[in-house]
């Protein structure tokens, strides 16, 4: 018994696995390009998020930062009447600085999130906040001092007019465009310079 096979048989299986093989790589391109622009979009949203938080906790911080150093204290009539007007300031300015520690350390996570996606410059765009904070933590501590609270009896403090006028600079929000305020404004543009570029739409 023979069996004849023809050879237009054998070209149109031919043609057949060829045009399968071509079709199994179009589906696999097509397939790979799909996966890299949807890892694109994916990566893109990702960063646009993260610099938009950024910001927002920035100004967040820039918020806090100025409600520190807002002038106007709600004493409690109690404490003041006792004799304790100076522990009753205090506790407000604690109140005011722990609030700010919180809007930093939420600022602090998106730094390091920052720190992983992009290079140096967007974790060291927030150093001068950083910078701000401790200045304004250390003043408050010396304000408080001129005053005498850490002073023990019978010692005195070194608060000569030109000190006190100095510290008070930086402890109470004067303006928008006093030297603090001024410092401020420009340790946000750094962070803005950095991510504002990262939320405008490609």
């Amino acid at each position: 018994m023979s069996i004849c096979v023809s050879i237009s048989d054998i070209n149109w299986s031919l043609t057949k696995d060829v045009f399968s093989i071509i079709g199994t790589i179009g589906a696999l391109t097509i397939g790979s390009i799909g996966l890299l622009t949807w890892k694109r979009q994916l990566q893109g949203t990702s960063e646009y998020e993260l610099a938009k938080k950024a910001i927002l906790k920035t100004y967040e911080v820039e918020q806090a930062i100025q409600s520190v150093r807002n002038p106007m204290l709600h004493l409690n009539k109690e404490e003041v009447e006792a004799g304790r007007r100076l522990e009753e300031e205090q506790k407000i300015y604690d109140e005011r600085m722990s609030y700010l520690y919180s809007k930093w350390a939420e600022l602090q996570t998106i730094r390091l999130e920052a720190k992983v996606i992009w290079p140096m410059k967007a974790h060291n765009s927030f150093e001068d906040i950083q910078t701000i904070i401790g200045e304004l933590r250390g003043e408050i501590w010396l304000h408080f001092w001129l005053k005498g609270a850490y002073a023990g009896p019978g010692a005195t403090v070194d608060n000569n007019p030109e000190r006190v006028a100095e510290n008070n600079k930086i402890v109470y929000f004067e303006s928008d465009e006093d030297d603090f305020s001024l410092k401020v404004k420009d340790s946000v543009l750094k962070v803005e310079s950095f991510f504002g570029r990262k939320v405008i739409p490609k």
